[in-house]
């Protein structure tokens, strides 16, 4: 199993704070299969 707890991610520009992750916890099963969907240009794949 995999387990998240509490993850954040938030981008700034300025003074402008968006969060786009707020204290988000998963549960992953062994061979579950994940996938992570939003519009063209959300970003998707700058979650470090």
């Amino acid at each position: 199993m995999l387990q998240i707890k509490k993850i954040s991610k938030q981008y700034k520009t300025g003074d402008l704070i968006q969060n786009a992750l707020k204290d988000v916890s998963l549960n992953l099963r062994d061979n579950e299969f994940v996938s992570i969907l939003g519009p063209s240009g959300s970003r998707k794949n700058n979650i470090t």
